[in-house]
């Protein structure tokens, strides 16, 4: 058996061990019941992004173990790049979860007592795939790209930069509310889910003014561009957001601030950035 396809093999047991886990494992344990998935006290929002992104990703590495070769060929994103994607963001999805879970007035609103198995063993298996996925990238060598030209590469750095300030800054308008108090995202006492942008929105900020310099940004080389690692981190921070906003409308006890939303715009602004660059530069997809 050769590397390739043990990779492959051990790709697509991680990719049923994810599903299994999401769909037949606990999400939220409370001190005498525990809620799946899809139960508004469980997974909620967060359990539907994740099944979502589960079958997808098990539907691609089915298509590896076969053979299949896929592309979209007009954004020039591989099956690899577009797995890495998935993962990268399917990580943060059940990561954002098992933080409300355990931090700030979320976890007071039903006397949460934990994350159940299901959930944490899913964010351990997310953790390790992304690096299978960078494992088969490095066995496929040098890829080669193209430049953007001056006037494009500015705009796309300055909207990188925009999209990573507005990130950092979304917190600070009200993020998390209940019938009875109001609070941003950094404040004591709400979730800790928005310092996940914090950290995205201060990589793409830096990323930004790195590309704005006259020398640019190196690229990261292999089969990885700024464009495939840009939609690498819009999915990282679309999905638990995604996953915030059902869960608001699901639940009656809470609601969502300005904040979810000025967040999630940025979130779609980096990815429009990153699929518009895949278009006006030649990079091969793998």
């Amino acid at each position: 058996m050769t590397f390739d396809r043990i990779v492959t093999t051990v790709r697509l047991g991680f990719s049923v061990l994810f599903l299994w886990m999401v769909l037949a494992g606990p999400w939220v344990n409370l001190k005498k019941e525990s809620f799946g998935v899809f139960d508004s006290q469980g997974g909620s929002g967060f359990g539907i992004v994740a099944v979502a992104m589960g079958i997808v990703i098990l539907l691609i590495s089915l298509l590896f173990l076969i053979g299949k070769e896929f592309e979209f060929g007009y954004f020039q994103i591989g099956r690899h790049q577009l797995l890495l994607a998935l993962t990268v963001a399917s990580f943060t999805n059940v990561l954002g979860f098992l933080i409300i879970t355990h931090s700030g007035s979320f976890r007071e609103l039903g006397s949460i007592r934990g994350a159940g198995w299901g959930a944490a063993g899913a964010c351990l298996v997310m953790y390790f795939f992304p690096q299978l996925v960078i494992t088969g990238l490095g066995s496929l060598g040098v890829a080669s790209s193209t430049a953007l030209e001056i006037k494009d590469s500015r705009k796309i750095a300055s909207g990188i930069l925009l999209s990573g300030v507005v990130m950092i800054i979304a917190p600070l308008l009200e993020w998390f509310k209940t019938t009875e108090e109001s609070w941003t995202g950094y404040q004591p006492g709400a979730p800790r889910i928005a310092f996940l942008l914090l950290v995205f929105g201060g990589v793409m900020t830096l990323v930004g003014c790195m590309r704005l310099r006259v020398k640019g940004l190196a690229e990261p080389g292999g089969r990885i561009s700024h464009p495939h690692l840009q939609l690498v981190v819009s999915l990282s921070v679309l999905a638990p957001l995604i996953g915030w906003l059902i869960t608001d409308m699901q639940r009656e006890d809470m609601s969502s601030g300005l904040g979810v939303w000025v967040a999630f715009l940025a979130g779609l602004l980096l990815l429009g950035l990153s699929l518009f660059e895949l278009t006006k530069r030649e990079v091969t997809a793998s």
